[in-house]
């Protein structure tokens, strides 16, 4: 048997399949990741034209160099911004003691009931015009139904770098302000988040580090033990970190959960523990401590009202997953979305001030979580003509007697976004 010809013509192609075989192994997956960076170009200059967003004079309203993100907004001043969710430009316009009240804060006139309302960033508004918010819409309501001149002064904050949180660590002097205002009844909408930012010093930092330690009781996986396996989960979560602040990171979760089912958008709501644990029938050991510290802010917040002569009326608002969970018809077991909301009023009324509950309401509204920002979760223009509405049924239903409402016409308060 004759060998082959490695010179022959058998040879020189074998030879020519081996080069062809090392380049592959270059040039294949060099073109592999083109084509997904092209892909993830594409998909992101898509999402900026479909989801576009902007901010304009952010430097001229808020402090920048804050770590905290709670200063105050700055007096006098005005900017604009519109998240990639929102089909309209949110102008936050400050007075001269840095409140978004749309009005600058002046003696009663004659006859005027005056509303001054406290909060985080539901109440302020964020990323809704200010005309399209329930504190533009609630007043001229009440003012149909009562037959008086009804004025709501609003001094709710923004949240981190839109004004801080509320109640802010040591926040119970900041009554004062809103004592100092002359109101005839101070309104307190207070939501989930604002258990997270009493003056305890507890914030979203402990539940953080609560899922932190729950991921490392999971099983080990096969690569667990070994420094690859640290230096590929690493590269893995800058990566996922990186990704989840595109663009189109945004827009495939807002396609998402805005499609998704109602039971579907819950379920998956409640896999994140650090979020639900409000909504748990049997709250944990954390979610007691944030309520006792809550109680305590909220004591302070009462005792200086009453000492005053204010009326202090507190009122729950709730989240998107929150106000979905309360319109199914059936629940996931264990969990009641009602259970805060009760334990707010508890604290409300046994420190001496009326609780108005608005979450009942929410089942007469056939998927409300859908007047919210999906991804983002404050509500949209839609979503606070909704709370509009119930705020104005609760506070002229005989709970606050100056309100009563004289007559009850057809609402007209504004929808649409």
């Amino acid at each position: 048997m004759s060998k082959t010809n490695a010179s022959g013509p058998e040879g020189a192609g074998e030879a020519k399949l081996a080069e062809l075989s090392k380049r592959d192994w270059i040039l294949l997956p060099f073109a592999g990741i083109l084509a997904v960076v092209l892909l993830g170009v594409s998909c992101e200059l898509l999402a900026n034209f479909l989801f576009p967003a902007s901010s304009q004079g952010f430097s001229d309203c808020f402090v920048q160099d804050d770590p905290t993100g709670d200063a105050p907004a700055k007096p006098n001043s005005v900017c604009a911004e519109q998240i990639a969710e929102s089909g309209y430009t949110a102008e936050y316009r400050f007075n001269s003691r840095g409140n978004r009240a749309g009005m600058e804060l002046r003696p009663k006139t004659p006859g005027t009931y005056r509303i001054v309302m406290i909060g985080s960033s539901f109440a302020m508004g964020l990323f809704v015009p200010r005309e399209k918010t329930f504190a533009a819409l609630v007043p001229v309501e009440l003012s149909q139904r009562t037959g008086r001149n009804v004025e709501l002064y609003n001094e709710a904050t923004g949240g981190k770098f839109r004004g801080g949180p509320f109640p802010a660590p040591g926040a119970s002097m900041q009554i004062n302000e809103a004592l100092s205002a002359n109101p005839d009844l101070i309104l307190w909408i207070v939501t989930s988040n604002d258990f997270l930012t009493a003056s305890s010093g507890e914030s979203a930092a402990p539940g953080v580090q609560e899922n932190a330690h729950a991921r490392d009781e999971q099983p080990a996986s096969l690569l667990n033990n070994g420094k690859l396996s640290a230096g590929v989960d690493a590269v893995l979560e800058k990566f996922r970190d990186r990704f989840d602040q595109t663009r189109a990171a945004l827009m495939l979760k807002h396609f998402l959960l805005e499609d998704e089912t109602q039971g579907k958008y819950v379920t998956s709501y409640l896999q994140n523990e650090v979020d639900a644990g409000f909504l748990k029938s049997q709250p944990s050991a954390k979610w007691q401590r944030l309520e006792q510290n809550f109680e305590r802010e909220a004591a302070a917040y009462e005792a200086r009202a009453k000492a005053a002569g204010v009326p202090l009326v507190a009122v729950f608002v709730p989240n998107r997953a929150q106000a979905a969970m309360i319109s199914m018809e059936k629940r996931p077991e264990g969990y009641d979305p009602y259970r805060l909301d009760q334990e707010l009023g508890r604290i409300v009324a046994s420190h001496g001030g009326t609780y108005l509950d608005i979450l009942p309401d929410y089942r007469t509204i056939p998927n409300p979580e859908q007047n919210y920002f999906p991804v983002d979760g404050h509500p949209d223009a839609d979503g606070h003509a909704m709370i509009a509405k119930f705020l104005v049924k609760e506070l002229t239903d005989g709970k606050v007697q100056a309100l009563a409402a004289k007559s009850q016409p057809q609402t007209n308060m504004a929808q649409g976004k």
